[in-house]
């Protein structure tokens, strides 16, 4: 195993001395949601994909191990490095290169921060689909590569459904050019779709054509409240039929954590009262002017006539639209609080959601009852979170939680491991219960043809 100083010095003819970053610049730098992002030693700073290919043609021929990181936000140990590897990140690889208002479609580098593209999209009365919390600091090239979902999914889907094209350097140096910018292109196989969801473990994406949407005039943000998860199914399908394209999100929360997310500090008067059942948040787009009441307010209005919900309040400015979110979007309190957290990502049909929580309740409330979870997802889309809050020495006992998250799936049906964070290194013992042999065989032989010698984000995603 060679040590930092040395794999640092394979790569000084390829970099210039401050984009390799070793010692106490390293130890200076955040590792992200992820622990072990800089455990390598080594980490490099490309400024184009043509500096990318080099990184990747040495390191193919050496069999070093790489490790892309991008904005470091994601949360299933996707960027942990090891002795041995190296870390090569696309920050410096940020600039937005084109918007084009009438394809609608904005040409960036890997290395952009999302929150830099929407606000280059907002000049031109624009926007990208996806949307995710940690916006302001999250990577286009880790978006792709973990096909993100988020808060607007339920409208514009997961990030594959909001690329047109992109350019992905392979594990032997090769560039490949899939920067498609047309609606339109059955010129052979689309390649780009190999790359977004595969965590980094077949190329590094380096450059990306998004798909631009029209910004809507406004937006409108209410939370409800309901007796059961049930009304809030009905809910969602009553919202669907009378907004359609409009209804741009439908997240829920179970008390627990929004009781949790709202009893921050600073966090103001609560939007609700914390004592109801379940709450939904209800974001919706208008793009014309609707004459008469808001439509969401009058819409809410027939749903406490039909019984779905008990409670509701629509956010009248900026400051009640943001702690509406707020809410929704401040789980890092939960970690904040108790000193660590264990996530999950799982998704299901609508229909087995509220059976499932209860029986994870029950089977948390018999094997670690200090520990009770907190719900929350994006329920339009069948994403459930949940996440259980414990000091870091109680982390040993993962397992212990696997065993129940994913032991209670156990006869729900239709669901996945992971809807929207990935695999990384922290769920490859559980992706065969989402893929069978076959699938797993198709990916490793891809694998293989791509990346022969293993050096792409070795580790990550595929079962050992």
């Amino acid at each position: 195993m060679l040590a930092p100083s040395t794999l640092a010095a394979r790569f000084a003819s390829v970099l210039r001395p401050d984009q390799i970053v070793t010692g106490a610049r390293l130890s200076a730098r955040d590792p992200g949601y992820c622990a072990a992002s800089l455990d390598c030693g080594v980490l490099m700073l490309p400024e184009s994909t043509a500096e990318v290919s080099t990184i990747c043609s040495h390191a193919n021929a050496a069999g070093i191990g790489l490790v892309p990181h991008g904005g470091l936000t994601g949360l299933v140990e996707g960027t942990a490095s090891h002795p041995g590897q190296v870390a090569i990140s696309i920050e410096r690889m940020a600039r937005v290169l084109r918007i084009d208002p009438d394809q609608r479609i904005a040409v960036v580098e890997a290395g952009t921060v999302l929150q830099d593209v929407i606000d280059a999209a907002a000049d031109h009365g624009l926007m990208p689909g996806l949307d995710i919390p940690s916006r302001g600091s999250a990577r286009i090239g880790g978006l792709l590569s973990t096909n993100a979902g988020g808060i607007r999914v339920l409208r514009y889907g997961m990030a594959r459904q909001n690329v047109l094209g992109l350019e992905a350097v392979l594990a032997n140096g090769e560039v490949l050019d899939a920067m498609n910018c047309l609606q339109k292109n059955n010129a052979g196989f689309d390649l780009k779709h190999l790359f977004i969801g595969a965590e980094g473990t077949l190329g590094i994406i380096t450059r990306a054509v998004i798909a631009l949407v029209p910004r809507p005039r406004e937006t409108r943000v209410a939370l409800v409240a309901a007796e059961r998860f049930e009304d809030l199914a009905k809910l969602l399908g009553a919202a669907r039929s009378r907004f359609d394209s409009q209804l741009l999100s439908f997240e829920v929360m179970w008390p627990e954590y929004y009781r949790h997310t709202t009893a921050q500090a600073g966090f103001g008067l609560l939007p609700l009262a914390a004592d109801h059942p379940i709450y939904a948040i209800l974001e919706t787009g208008h793009w014309h002017p609707e004459p008469g009441d808001c439509p969401l307010t009058e819409f809410l209005g027939g749903a406490f006539e039909e019984g779905q919900i008990i409670d509701a309040t629509v956010a009248q400015n900026e400051a009640q639209r943001s702690a509406i979110w707020r809410a929704r979007e401040d789980g890092d309190s939960i970690e904040g609080h108790f000193g660590a957290c264990i996530d999950y990502d799982i998704g299901m049909e609508l229909s087995a959601m509220p059976a499932y929580v209860a029986r994870l309740r029950a089977r948390i409330a018999h094997t670690a009852p200090e520990h009770p979870p907190f719900f929350y997802g994006h329920i339009g889309d069948g994403n459930l979170h949940v996440t259980f809050g414990l000091p870091p020495e109680r982390l040993a006992a993962r397992a212990l939680f696997d065993d129940a998250v994913y032991g209670s799936l156990d006869g729900v049906g239709a669901t996945t491991v992971s809807a929207e964070h990935g695999i990384g290194e922290e769920k490859r013992a559980v992706l065969p219960l989402s893929r069978d042999a076959t699938y797993l065989s198709v990916m490793a032989q891809l694998k293989a043809c791509l990346d022969p010698k293993g050096i792409m984000n070795p580790g990550k995603v595929f079962p050992r």
